[in-house]
């Protein structure tokens, strides 16, 4: 099954990377001198999605802008009120609706060996019948080493146990947005009804994970020569 549609996570106030994020939103920073929500839509293209989207609130018009500019085809979704991450994608639900779709935040530098993991995650998700699936990394492998573990697997399920760290890279199918209304709350509440009813999956990445954490690490990711 090819899937079609995503959308990247571009509304928050980055706060964690103040004061560069003052006066410019946090998608928009630049590392190798490509801004951040560069490498989400490149890695998009690379795995073959046709249709894209973004949501924004903090300092709108400039992500608007720049998309308008360099990515006409990109759809937006402004939220005139912060939705968080689940509520942004009830928000672009008549976008997503249909059957799987990819999220991405966009403060992870997405690389191109990423790709060979993000396919059998959606291979895995879709054959076996999964609801869901999470693109995880090994805590070792993150550049930022005071990042904090999120979840584990366990065969192909997904489980509430702190050892590997989310990258910022999920597929879902549409139906879990059918009932729900657009009103603030986090994509951890269908993540958690999904571990419950064992409907999500993860693949667990090998390689070196790069995160825009804080205003200390983006600094120091200047200095990696960072290419997608």
């Amino acid at each position: 099954m090819e899937i079609k549609k995503a959308i990247i996570l571009c509304a928050g106030f980055g706060k964690r990377v103040l004061p560069l994020t003052k006066d410019r939103p946090k998608p928009l920073l630049e590392v190798n001198n490509k801004p951040l929500i560069e490498y989400s839509i490149k890695l998009l293209n690379e795995i073959g999605i046709k249709h894209i989207s973004v949501n924004t609130h903090y300092l709108s018009d400039q992500i608007k802008n720049y998309i308008h500019q360099n990515h006409p085809s990109v759809e937006i979704f402004e939220e005139k009120a912060l939705l968080d991450t689940g509520g942004a994608l009830v928000n672009a639900k008549k976008f997503l609706m249909g059957d799987y779709f990819l999220v991405l935040n966009s403060d992870t530098i997405w690389q191109r060996n990423y790709i060979k993991s993000i396919t059998k995650l959606i291979d895995t998700t879709i054959t076996k019948n999964f609801l869901g699936g999470l693109l995880l990394c090994r805590k070792d492998k993150s550049f930022d080493k005071a990042l904090q573990a999120d979840f584990d697997i366990d065969g192909d399920f997904l489980i509430q146990e702190k050892k590997h760290i989310y990258t910022g890279f999920q597929i879902l199918h549409s139906s879990l947005l059918e009932n729900r209304e657009t009103i603030p709350f986090s994509v951890r509440e269908i993540w958690d009804q999904l571990i419950e009813e064992k409907k999500i999956t993860a693949e667990v990445f090998e390689e070196e994970f790069y995160h825009t954490t804080n205003f200390e690490i983006y600094n120091q990711l200047q200095d990696q020569k960072i290419i997608f």
